[in-house]
């Protein structure tokens, strides 16, 4: 079988010379003759169908490549595209000399492989099913040239690369670190009670603290549940000091006791939250324009318009229906909730990239609570320095941050102590895990195509190939 032509199935009848050897000390005393850049031996397809077929199967997996081979008048089924992928060549890989190194999941939260990239070509070099450290170091101790390491901040990781390659200098990612700063701000939010705020009548804004009432669903029995998990989680981490130890004796994850740990009382669940609409950005110009008199939906709505709206003014007639609705003695009140999820982008953004309302109500916030007031300037502080790529305004910081009286703070500060070589070279080297993690973004797609099956050598070679 060769290519198709002309929307047709094409197979060539191959005659072949037959030869026999007159020296009796051969082996092989009947030979065919040879085509090497044609068809391999004892093949039923040509080379370049072949090479047609693993580059569908590369692109598509087995199943889907299969339907589309059928519809291109080359049918072969599934198994024999995925055999084809298992015979391709890959080039083995050299001078390696930067490599950036992530986690991706098998299952999330349950099972995490290891991906490593050249970030020179931008390319996946490797696909390892495990993250353990001596798997890593295994695998940077056949590469010698490697002089620089990018990764997250991972004690695993670290560990792997000071093993498997100890002269190449380490260099956490940008990215990772922003993301524990983050991480940072929702513990504090969590941890910190946050107190009524007085504000005008026609505008009050509801603050909903880190530590939520119980729920009329919850029942007594939940809630004595979590709160003797509370009480072990604090009596287990006094005799071990070890966050890892006390999520294996429990069975729970290292997030759920570090969230237990910043707490200063039992975290209840969050509450859901509130339905948004496409409405809610323009409802204080509608409540403003009611107040001043104007009680027409129409002319509501053009105004909107006029101001960004893309909504219908089906919305509209609703909300100025149940302005309509209300007695007319009682104020027009506007709730916004604030939790720590929405704060904690508040907190870990640049000021110029917040509105004006964001703007306001983090003046409220920060107003109310000298902790969170606190907690705002340290992390914004942070962040300053991480882009301006300020190293000797980091040791700064770290003594400010050393003498905070917030926990989650310091343990954020001595944890950069501890990686602070990494921490140094992420300030002054140019790379970074951001080619690591569009390779990540790709390698999901794979997985999801062949519906979580695939082995770690077929969504190996998949990637390997997609990435030349």
């Amino acid at each position: 079988m060769d290519l198709p032509a002309d929307g047709r199935t094409v197979n060539i009848h191959l005659t072949v010379r037959r030869f026999r050897c007159n020296n009796p000390t051969c082996r092989r005393r009947v030979f065919a003759e040879r085509f090497p850049q044609f068809v391999r031996p004892h093949a039923r397809r040509t080379k370049r169908l072949d090479d047609l077929l693993t580059r569908i199967g590369v692109l598509l997996g087995g199943e889907a490549g299969a339907r589309l081979a059928q519809d291109l008048h080359a049918p072969v089924s599934p198994d024999t595209i995925l055999r084809l992928i298992y015979c391709m060549e890959i080039t083995p890989v050299a001078n390696l000399r930067v490599v950036g190194i992530d986690d991706w999941a098998w299952r999330k939260g349950v099972r995490y492989g290891t991906i490593v990239c050249d970030l020179e070509t931008r390319r996946p070099v490797d696909l390892l099913p495990e993250t353990r450290t001596e798997v890593l170091a295994q695998w940077l101790a056949r590469y010698p040239g490697i002089e620089v390491v990018t990764r997250d901040r991972a004690g695993v990781y670290a560990d792997g690369a000071a093993l498997g390659a100890p002269h190449a200098m380490q260099v956490a990612d940008r990215w990772h670190l922003l993301r524990n700063l983050g991480d940072v701000a929702e513990r504090v939010l969590v941890g910190v009670s946050i107190p009524p705020i007085p504000l005008e009548p026609a505008q009050p804004v509801e603050i909903v603290s880190a530590s939520p009432q119980p729920s009329a669903r919850e029942t007594r029995r939940e809630v004595e549940r979590r709160q003797a998990l509370y009480e072990q989680v604090h009596e287990l981490y006094r005799k071990t000091h070890s966050i890892c130890a006390v999520a294996t004796q429990l069975g729970i994850d290292r997030r759920t006791v570090r969230r237990y740990l910043d707490a200063p009382e039992c975290p209840l669940p969050k509450p859901r939250g509130k339905r948004t609409s496409i409405l809610d950005p323009y409802r204080s110009y509608i409540l403003a324009r009611w107040q001043e008199g104007c009680h027409n939906a129409a002319a509501l709505y053009r105004e909107i318009v006029g101001q960004g709206y893309r909504g219908g003014i089906t919305i509209v007639k609703d909300f100025v229906k149940t302005l309509r609705s209300r007695p007319a003695r009682e104020p027009v009140i506007r709730h916004v909730r604030l939790g720590p999820k929405r704060l904690r982008r508040w907190f870990a953004r640049p000021p110029e990239k917040l509105g004006d309302e964001e703007h306001r109500l983090l003046g409220l916030v920060l107003d109310a609570s000298p902790e969170l007031r606190e907690a705002y300037a340290l992390l914004q502080a942070f962040r300053k320095i991480l882009g301006e790529g300020n190293t000797a305004a980091l040791r700064s910081w770290l003594e400010q941050a050393s003498r905070s009286s917030l926990g989650p703070i310091r343990g954020f500060a001595r944890s950069i102590e501890q990686d602070m070589d990494a921490v140094m070279n992420a300030l002054t080297l140019p790379w970074s895990n951001g080619p690591v993690e569009g390779h990540i973004n790709k390698l999901k797609l794979l997985k999801r195509q062949m519906y979580g099956r695939a082995g770690i050598e077929l969504l190996r070679r998949r990637l390997l190939a997609m990435g030349c």
